[in-house]
C-alpha cells in the first residue's frame, strides 16, 4: 500500500478545473503536522490559498520544470497553494530546518495523492511578491516553499536512469513527463 502511494506521488504540473476546499487543504496540513520535527520545534506555518483570483495572481510568480524549456499555462495552473513558512526566530539551523520542510512537504504530497489530487513543490517562486499577495507577515515568518495543488492532467512515468543522465523530459503531445530513477543497486554503497 505504501509503495503504491509512493509511486503515485509525483511532481504534477498541469491540473484540471477541480476546486479544492479548505477541509481538504486542512487534511494535508494535518498530515504535515503529524510528521517529525527536529527538537519537536514545530517551527513551520502554513498559508492556504484556494481562491481562484489569488491562484491566478500567484501563478505568474512561479517557475516550473527548470530542467526543460516548458511551463504550464495559467489555465492548467494549480487550483490551490500551500505556502510553507518558518518562524523568523526559528531555533533550527538551516540544514535541520530544511529537513523539517522536506518532511512536511512530502507528507502534504502523500496526503494529496491519497485524496486523488496531486501537487508540485516549488522552490523557485518570487519570495517578495507572493508573501505580499497572501499578506504574510514577513516580520515574523520566512516563506520557504510553495506547494501547488490540483487534480493532475499530466501523466508521470518513471524510467530507468543512469548516473550520466538523470534529466527528466516531457512529451508535449501526450502531456507525459518522464523521470529517470537510479536503480537500487546503484544507490546502495555497501552491505555488511
Amino acid at each position: 500500500m505504501l509503495d503504491e502511494l509512493l509511486l503515485k506521488t509525483r511532481s504534477y504540473r498541469t491540473f484540471d478545473s477541480t476546486e479544492i476546499d479548505f477541509d481538504t487543504l486542512e487534511q494535508m496540513i494535518n498530515a504535515a503536522r503529524l510528521g517529525g520535527s527536529a527538537r519537536n520545534s514545530q517551527t513551520l506555518r502554513y498559508t492556504l490559498v484556494n481562491s481562484t483570483s489569488l491562484c491566478h495572481k500567484i501563478f505568474p510568480h512561479t517557475a516550473w520544470a527548470g530542467a526543460i524549456p516548458w511551463s504550464p499555462t495559467s489555465e492548467e495552473g494549480p487550483k490551490a497553494y500551500i505556502l510553507i513558512s518558518s518562524l523568523k526566530d526559528s531555533p533550527l539551523p538551516p540544514v535541520t530546518l530544511g529537513m523539517d520542510i522536506g518532511i512536511a512537504s512530502q507528507n502534504i504530497l502523500l496526503k494529496a495523492t491519497e485524496l486523488n489530487l496531486g501537487g508540485c513543490l516549488i522552490g523557485s517562486f518570487n519570495k517578495m511578491e507572493i508573501p505580499q499577495i497572501v499578506d504574510l507577515d514577513t516580520e515574523k515568518y520566512v516563506p520557504q516553499i510553495l506547494v501547488a495543488l490540483g487534480k493532475p492532467t499530466d501523466k508521470v512515468i518513471l524510467t530507468e536512469g543512469n548516473e550520466g543522465n538523470l534529466k527528466y523530459h516531457r512529451d508535449l503531445e501526450t502531456n507525459t513527463h518522464y523521470v529517470p530513477k537510479l536503480p537500487l543497486k546503484t544507490l546502495i554503497l555497501k552491505k555488511f
